[in-house]
């Protein structure tokens, strides 16, 4: 995956604004202008309607305004680096320098997530934050993005499958299935010890009857690769992959009940 699966150079934007909703209006009408989208005010409008209820100063001073939408067949992406401190009131306090803005078709949530999980991963980071805030041409910024998108796709094992695919097809899945799925992991485990009685395989039919079958496929998909299916949220890192799970992820953990997934491994989280 590359950078110009998201963004393109002329999606660069330097402003001057030092209001966040002149900034996105700014950016937005910078769409519109490129022949992206037609109407800005509508999507204006949509945009700032969502950040009225929900404030997408994700940390680190990156904000990620946007819109899910059936208005478009494609996503519009469009970042922005901003010459002044942006008083964002981000869960951080940090003001914001950063916003990628997001129009996205919800068809094309999947591909979404890729990019916001790629974005929080590289302001995680000092050094990849720093590689970013060095740049002072849209040509540089493009270059510096497309660098640290690189090695956050470096950084996953290969071996490893990610469950960023799946996250939209998991959404909505109860975590009391979790527990199910923990509980026939232990009974695969005595199976492959050699234990395989009549009890067990009874236990494990009927176990597979009750989970949710979205999360049994996956739950068997991550067997046939031989991975380990479960991790630890630990320290606001996954304990198996050791990658920080993105604070916009974190914020959804922590306010849903539904199962979690590690954005960058794909395992399941338990959340202790």
């Amino acid at each position: 995956m590359k950078i110009e699966n998201f963004l393109q150079k002329k999606h660069i934007l330097f402003t001057k604004e030092k209001e966040k909703h002149l900034v996105i209006k700014e950016m937005v009408e910078r769409l519109e202008k490129l022949g992206e989208i037609n109407n800005a005010g509508r999507y204006y409008a949509q945009i700032m309607h969502r950040e009225s209820i929900e404030n997408t100063g994700v940390g680190r001073a990156l904000a990620i305004p946007h819109v899910r939408t059936e208005s478009i067949g494609a996503s519009k992406n469009i970042f922005a680096v901003s010459q002044h401190d942006i008083d964002y009131h981000s869960y951080d306090n940090v003001p914001v320098r950063y916003l990628l803005l997001s129009i996205v078709p919800t068809e094309e949530s999947t591909k979404y997530v890729y990019l916001i999980g790629m974005m929080s991963w590289i302001f995680m980071d000092n050094a990849r934050r720093n590689l970013l805030a060095g740049a002072t041409t849209a040509a540089q910024v493009y270059s510096a993005l497309g660098k640290n998108i690189k090695s956050y796709f470096e950084n996953i094992d290969k071996k490893k499958i990610s469950g960023i695919d799946y996250i939209e097809n998991l959404s909505g899945v109860p975590s009391y299935n979790l527990d199910i799925l923990i509980r026939l992991d232990r009974l695969y485990k005595l199976v492959e010890k050699g234990e395989m009685s009549q009890k067990i395989k009874s236990k494990i039919i009927e176990l597979r009857k009750i989970v949710d079958q979205k999360s049994l496929v996956y739950y068997d998909k991550m067997k046939k690769k031989s991975l380990n299916p479960f991790a630890i949220l630990n320290k606001n890192a996954c304990t198996e992959c050791h990658m920080e799970i993105a604070p916009v992820y974190l914020a959804q953990i922590s306010e849903s009940k539904h199962i979690a997934v590690c954005n960058h491994c794909g395992r399941f989280l338990i959340v202790l």
